[in-house]
C-alpha cells in the first residue's frame, strides 16, 4: 500500500468512528424497553454453552485470537473425499473411478469387521476386501500418487496398511506421493462396544509397529486416528466432543511416549475425524476451537512452538448422522449443505458429505452426484477455498471459538482427573456424561424444541418409506484361505504384508488384530435423533389399517384454522390419515360430519371461549356412536380441562405437549405395535 492509498484509507475510517460496547448495549436495551438483553436474548444452545446475540471487540481483548486455518494457512483448499458403497471390489472400483473423474480428490473405504466373543468367524460390513487381490481390483486404474485414500477400517487398520503397502510396491509407486489415512482408534472401539479390542499393551504395540513401518515405507500416510464421530453421534454436546477428542489425543501421546515413541513423531501422525452438525456457527467454532486446543496440548507434553510448526492437526470432517432423517429425505440435502459450509469455514483439511439417502438406502447416482457437487459449488462458485480462516474477525465466532476451547479444556482436565480416557470409559464417566446430554437432546426433539422438518414438524402425509428401507453398506461373511499363516508380531506389518502376498485373507490375520473378551463397560450406541418418530411412523405404515384423524374446526375462523393446522401437523408425524374440512359453523354440522366419516380420532379445533359451548355436545353425540372415536381438544384450556375430561376428552394437544409421548400413547390406544 503506497502513501496515498494509506492516507485515503485513514480518511475513510475517520467518517466511521468506533462505537463502544456500552453505546451498543444502550441502544439494544432501549429497543427492548429497558430489559437486559443478556437475559432476554440469551440462547441456550443445548451444546454446553449459552450464547448472547451481540459481541464486541472488547469481549476478545483478553482472550486468544489468531489464525486457526488448515494446511499452510495460505488458503482453505480442502480435499473432497467421497465414500464408496458398492459391495464387490470391481463395482466399487468403477464407482470410485467415476467419483474421481467427476471432481473428488479421494475416496473413503468403509470396512468394519464384526466378531463376537469366542466366535471363530465373523463378517465384514462395507466393501468386500478380504485379500490382496481384492484390494488390487478396487485400486485398478486409480492413480495412487494423485488419490487420497481414507481407510475407515478401525482395528483392522494394520491389515489394510499392509495390503496398501503391497499395492504400492507392486506398482512401483513413489510412497512419498501416496497419501492414505487409517482410522485406527481403540478408544472409539471400546466406547462403541464396551470392551477392549485387545489388552492395552498389545494395541499400543500394534500402534507402535504401524508408526515405525509407515515412517520407513509410507511417509505419506497417517495411521493413528482420533474418531470423534462416536461422541457426536451418541448424543454428546460440542464441549464434550472436543474434550473427549482431546483426551483421546492425550491418551495416544502418553501411551506412545511410554513405549519409546517420540512425542513429535506421534503428534505428526495423529489425525482427527469430526462429525459436523447443522448448528452452523457453533460447528464453525468447534473446528476452530480444536485447532486452538491442539498446540496447547502439545505444549503440555513439552513441544515448544518451533517443534509444533510441522505438526498442525489434520482434521477430516463428515456430515452428521445424528440429524439425518429417512422421511422427507431431501431435507438432508439442506442439512448437509449447512454442514459443508460450517466445516469449510471452520477450516477442515478434508470433508466427506454422505448422500442424502444413505441413511435408509444404498445411495443412487443422483444422491452421490449432489453430495459431490455441494463441494464443487463451494469451491468453484462460492470460492470458499481461496481464503485462509474466513471466519477470523467475526467477534461472534471468535467468542464462540474461545469459549468452546476454554470449556473443552476443562472437560479434558476432568477426564484426566479420572485417570485418562480409557479409565473414564472403564468407570463409566464418559458414558454417563454423554447419556445426560443425549437425554436432554431427546427431550428437545420429543417436545419440538429441536425441529426435524418433515419428521417431528411439517410431515408429508403422503410419504411412505417402509418398502424402501435397506442398509447402505452390505454385510459379507469372512472367508478363510486353505493355507495356514504364522504372523510374527515382532515385525507385525511386514509379516502381515508377506502373508497377504502369499494369499492370506483377513480371516487368517484376525487373531493378531483382535483379542476379544466379554463386555465389561457400558457401551455408546450411535443413533439418529429422529429415529423414535420414524419408528412410530413406520409402525403405522405396517399396520393393517391407517388410523383416520378427523379435524373438527368450529366457530372463530382464525382460531379454528390455526388449531386445525397444528393438529394436522401433530398427528401427521405418526403417519395418520388426516381429514381436514374447511370448517363448520355449528357443533351440529361437526357432529354430522363425524358420523359420516367414522374416524378413529376426532380433534375439536376452536377458541378456548367457544369450547365451553361445543365440547360437551360434540362429545355426548360422538360417544354414542357404535365405534366412538378418541376425542381430543386442540389447545390447553386450563380452567376447563377437568370438565372436558369428564365429558369424554382423552387428550389435549398444544405447543407444550411432549409430542413423542403423546403419539406413543395414541399408538397404544389404537392397537399399533412397533
Amino acid at each position: 500500500m503506497n502513501k496515498t492509498e494509506k492516507t485515503r484509507k485513514e480518511e475513510l475510517f475517520e467518517e466511521f468512528p468506533p462505537v463502544s460496547k456500552e453505546e451498543w448495549e444502550a441502544v439494544i436495551n432501549e429497543d427492548l424497553g429497558g430489559k437486559d438483553y443478556r437475559e432476554r436474548l440469551k440462547w441456550d444452545t443445548g451444546e454446553g454453552l449459552e450464547v448472547l446475540p451481540f459481541y464486541h471487540r472488547e469481549d476478545l481483548e483478553r482472550e486468544r485470537t489468531g489464525t486457526v486455518s488448515a494446511g499452510d494457512g495460505s488458503k482453505n483448499d480442502w480435499k473432497v473425499i467421497q465414500p464408496v458403497y458398492d459391495r464387490d471390489p470391481a463395482g466399487a472400483n468403477r464407482a470410485a473411478r467415476k467419483l474421481l473423474e467427476k471432481g473428488a480428490d479421494g475416496v473413503a473405504i468403509k470396512i468394519d469387521l464384526h466378531r463376537t466373543q469366542g466366535a471363530l468367524g465373523g463378517d465384514l460390513e462395507g466393501i468386500d476386501i478380504q485379500s490382496q487381490k481384492d484390494l488390487s481390483v478396487l485400486m485398478d486404474k486409480i492413480s495412487l500418487e494423485n488419490t487420497m485414500l481414507k481407510f475407515d477400517c478401525g482395528m483392522a487398520a494394520p491389515a489394510f496398511l499392509a495390503m496398501y503397502h503391497n499395492e504400492l510396491e507392486s506398482r512401483d509407486t513413489d510412497p512419498d506421493k501416496a497419501v492414505a489415512h487409517f482410522l485406527y482408534d481403540p478408544f472409539a472401539f471400546t466406547a462403541r462396544n464396551g470392551y477392549l479390542p485387545k489388552p492395552q499393551e498389545l494395541f499400543v504395540h500394534d500402534a507402535t509397529s504401524m508408526l515405525a513401518f509407515a515412517s520407513d515405507h509410507l511417509p505419506g500416510s497417517r495411521v493413528l486416528g482420533l474418531d470423534a464421530r462416536i461422541w457426536h453421534n451418541a448424543g454428546s454436546t460440542i464441549v464434550q466432543e472436543l474434550g473427549f477428542a482431546l483426551a483421546a489425543a492425550s491418551e495416544w501421546l502418553a501411551l506412545l511416549s511410554g513405549n519409546d515413541v517420540a512425542i513429535d513423531r506421534a503428534a505428526s501422525d495423529l489425525h482427527l475425524t469430526f462429525s459436523v452438525g447443522s448448528n452452523y456457527f457453533l460447528e464453525i467454532a468447534k473446528i476452530r476451537a480444536a485447532r486452538l486446543l491442539w498446540p496447547q496440548l502439545l505444549n503440555a507434553y513439552g513441544l515448544d512452538s518451533r517443534q509444533q510448526n510441522d505438526r498442525t492437526l489434520y482434521i477430516h470432517a463428515e456430515s452428521s448422522e445424528w440429524n439425518k432423517t429417512i422421511f422427507d429425505p431431501y431435507a438432508n440435502l439442506i442439512r448437509a449443505s449447512t454442514e459443508a459450509m460450517a466445516a469449510v469455514i471452520g477450516g477442515c483439511d478434508s470433508l466427506t458429505l454422505h448422500p442424502h439417502d444413505r441413511f435408509y438406502n444404498q445411495p443412487d447416482a443422483f444422491s452421490k452426484r449432489i453430495a459431490r457437487n455441494t463441494h464443487l459449488i463451494l469451491k468453484e462458485e462460492a470460492k470458499m477455498d481461496q481464503v485462509a480462516d474466513p471466519a477470523a474477525g467475526s467477534y461472534y465466532i471468535e467468542k464462540l471459538t474461545n469459549e468452546f476451547a476454554r470449556r473443552a479444556w476443562e472437560q479434558f482436565q476432568e477426564v484426566e482427573q479420572q485417570g485418562g480416557l480409557m479409565e473414564s470409559l472403564k468407570n463409566g464417566f464418559i458414558q454417563t456424561s454423554i447419556g445426560e446430554s443425549r437425554k436432554e437432546k431427546q427431550r428437545r426433539v420429543a417436545t419440538r424444541e429441536r425441529i426435524f422438518v418433515g419428521t417431528n414438524k411439517y410431515p408429508n402425509p403422503d410419504e411412505r418409506k417402509s418398502d424402501e428401507l435397506q442398509e447402505s453398506y452390505s454385510v459379507t461373511s469372512l472367508r478363510e484361505s486353505v493355507k495356514e499363516f504364522e504372523i510374527d508380531t515382532g515385525h507385525l506389518i511386514q509379516s502381515i504384508s508377506e502373508a497377504f502376498g502369499d494369499g492370506a485373507t483377513l480371516m487368517d490375520v484376525i487373531p493378531v488384530l483382535y483379542d476379544i473378551t466379554k463386555q465389561d463397560y457400558p457401551s455408546l450406541e450411535p443413533y439418529r435423533g429422529a429415529r423414535p418418530f420414524e419408528e412410530l411412523r413406520l409402525a403405522t405404515e405396517k399396520s393393517p389399517k391407517t388410523p383416520k384423524v378427523l379435524l373438527l374446526p368450529v366457530g372463530d375462523r382464525k382460531m379454528r384454522s390455526a388449531r386445525a393446522t397444528f393438529a394436522a401437523n401433530f398427528f401427521g408425524c405418526a403417519g395418520y390419515r388426516i381429514e381436514n374440512p374447511i370448517g363448520f359453523e355449528s357443533a351440529e354440522d361437526a357432529i354430522e360430519k363425524a358420523r359420516e366419516s367414522k374416524p378413529e380420532v376426532a380433534v375439536i379445533c376452536s377458541s378456548d371461549e367457544e369450547y365451553r359451548d361445543i365440547v360437551e355436545p360434540i362429545c355426548e353425540a360422538l360417544l354414542e356412536l357404535k365405534q366412538p372415536p378418541i376425542m381430543v381438544v386442540a389447545g390447553h384450556p386450563e380452567e376447563d380441562i377437568d370438565r372436558y375430561r369428564d365429558a369424554g376428552i382423552e387428550a389435549f394437544i398444544h405447543a407444550r405437549s411432549d409430542l413423542l409421548q403423546t403419539l406413543t400413547d395414541f399408538q397404544k390406544k389404537l392397537g399399533i405395535s412397533e
